[in-house]
């Protein structure tokens, strides 16, 4: 039987992918727009259930999976400051404290790629046996990093209460 798939600007994602053995579903796709104009990614939101609360997202237990296609040239470092904008924007200081030695390893991992080229696929899964992990391409880069606390603060980023763009948001959560 063939997975059913999603298509948004020419992107096709599967409608389920496993994440350490566990098969999650696609919740919602969505185009990340920066100044409201340029393309920048399509994003894909994998979870266990689909749900339409951000909140639900979030506390979500099992894998997860969160998948970029780019849409532009993006560099290492101007990724890394946008999401660094994301999390501070959707996560308190506490929050940003429990989990700053991850945050500051995903950063020092990023800040290895020069580029994210259009068409690449960048993945940063929520395994619950070894943490977070950022993929390119296919390409595991860094280790995984511990942590269910880090993985909820990514998806705040952009499910959380202050997305930097709410209709991504209402999309990926199957608005």
């Amino acid at each position: 039987m063939a997975a059913q798939a999603a298509e948004l600007e020419g992107v096709t994602l599967e409608d389920r992918v496993r994440v350490d053995g566990q098969e999650i579903q696609l919740n919602g796709m969505a185009l990340r727009l920066r100044y409201g104009v340029f393309k920048v990614y399509v994003a894909g939101l994998y979870l266990p259930q689909k749900t339409g609360s951000g909140q639900a997202a979030i506390d979500a237990r099992g894998a997860k999976r969160m998948v970029m296609v780019m849409q532009r040239d993006v560099s290492g470092e101007q990724f890394a400051e946008s999401f660094d904008v994301a999390l501070r924007a959707n996560n308190d200081e506490a929050q940003m404290a429990e989990v700053k030695a991850q945050k500051d390893e995903l950063f020092a991992t990023i800040g290895t790629i020069s580029e994210a080229k259009k068409g690449a696929v960048i993945m940063l899964d929520y395994a619950p046996s070894s943490g977070t992990t950022l993929a390119i391409d296919g390409a595991l880069k860094g280790k995984p990093i511990p942590g269910e606390a880090f993985y909820r603060a990514i998806l705040r980023s952009w499910v959380g209460e202050n997305p930097a763009q709410e209709d991504m948001k209402k999309a990926l959560l199957g608005g």
